[in-house]
């Protein structure tokens, strides 16, 4: 069930990512959903789950974005997988304004990182200023969101982790 979830839910963000997003940005902020899901995970269930999820929905963002290949995978790990190391175990979850500050400030760190990569790969970014004042909008929109994505990713860790106590994998 775990795997499924790993597959399915970082390529639902980031198909989404593409054709929602667009649709409920604020200004020039919108959402980083890839990000949303993998850091959400990441804080639920640890680092080494939530970096599969921020590489194949980063690595499916840059497929559908047409930016450089492996752009955007490569800023999300770094981000995705510092806030899942403290990770503290199902007795005691992190809490849900926690969780999501942490989910703003990955979305924050890998968007920062993007831009870098962007600079570095020669990619076209009008205004560096311009893209780092949408890159912490886009943070703050994310980390909102997360307020209610992150609970339901601690309840889907809870859930798989009984399922597979219980063998039912």
């Amino acid at each position: 069930m775990r795997l499924l979830l790993g597959i399915l839910v970082p390529l639902a963000a980031a198909l989404l990512q593409g054709t929602v997003a667009p649709l409920i940005a604020v200004g020039g902020a919108r959402p980083s959903l890839p990000i949303l899901v993998a850091a959400s995970w990441s804080v639920a269930a640890g680092a080494r789950e939530g970096v599969w999820w921020a590489f194949l929905g980063g690595l499916v963002s840059d497929l559908i974005s047409g930016g450089p290949l492996g752009a955007f995978a490569l800023a999300s790990l770094p981000p995705v997988a510092a806030v899942g190391l403290h990770e503290a175990g199902p007795s005691r979850p992190t809490p849900v304004v926690a969780g999501a500050v942490l989910v703003g400030l990955a979305a924050l760190a890998a968007g920062f990182i993007y831009i870098a990569i962007l600079a570095v790969t020669g990619a076209a970014v009008s205004s560096v200023p311009l893209a780092a004042g949408t890159t912490a909008a886009s943070a703050v929109y994310t980390g909102l969101l997360a307020l209610a994505i992150y609970p339901v990713a601690r309840l889907l860790r809870r859930v798989t982790e009984k399922q597979g106590a219980l063998g039912v994998w």
